[in-house]
């Protein structure tokens, strides 16, 4: 009977924090939305280097400090590579579609192995052409992408790679990607679209 509450009570703890992720993921993409004609790959880069300084933050308070498993390593990259590709996918999507059909697109990502899954996206995309369906195609392969990253990081917790840890090094692997279009391609932005961009990566 305690290991079954213990249980229930831990489903219940999940539950909320998928809803508490949701919900937050949906306010990152408002205000990735809010921070106006920024490139995407600039509007990724400041999401993920505040994510970088938290993570950062979190773990130097702990006694293990930045220590992992280094037969973790292949799903710590496969989760960065397939994340960076998500999230910059999911951010032009964004910026080139309606914000709920882009979060919608993106929120594929846990059924992106069933076949229903195109079907009900294809009534989100109607595609007319092959400029108006473009995007619609990027956030699909943004979703994709979230999909493996979190399979990802399902083992790595399952594998017991510390969650902090595992923000770290994806959010430092896509700002190191995304670093030299900064540098060759910089946006200047206004005070309040670096505050706007703060509040995504919050």
């Amino acid at each position: 009977i305690t290991v079954g509450v213990k249980m229930s009570s831990n489903k219940v703890k999940g539950i909320m924090c998928i809803i508490s992720s949701a919900f937050c993921f949906a306010l990152m993409n408002m205000f990735v939305r809010m921070a106006g004609d920024l490139p995407s790959i600039q509007k990724s880069f400041f999401r993920n280097f505040i994510a970088l300084i938290i993570a950062f933050i979190v773990l130097i308070r702990t006694d293990e400090k930045f220590k992992f498993n280094k037969k973790n390593l292949p799903e710590l990259l496969l989760r960065s590579i397939f994340g960076t590709m998500g999230i910059l996918c999911n951010f032009y999507a964004i910026d080139h579609l309606v914000l709920s059909d882009a979060s919608m697109l993106n929120k594929l990502s846990p059924f992106f192995a069933v076949i229903v899954a195109f079907i009900g996206a294809l009534f989100i995309i109607k595609p007319q052409s092959i400029s108006a369906s473009l995007p619609s195609f990027v956030g699909m392969l943004g979703g994709f992408g979230a999909g493996v990253a979190y399979t990802m990081v399902r083992k790595l917790s399952q594998k017991g790679e510390r969650g902090p840890f595992i923000v770290f090094f994806f959010s430092a692997f896509s700002c190191v990607v995304t670093l030299p279009y900064l540098i060759v391609d910089y946006s200047p932005m206004t005070i309040a679209q670096l505050v706007i961009l703060i509040c995504a990566g919050i």
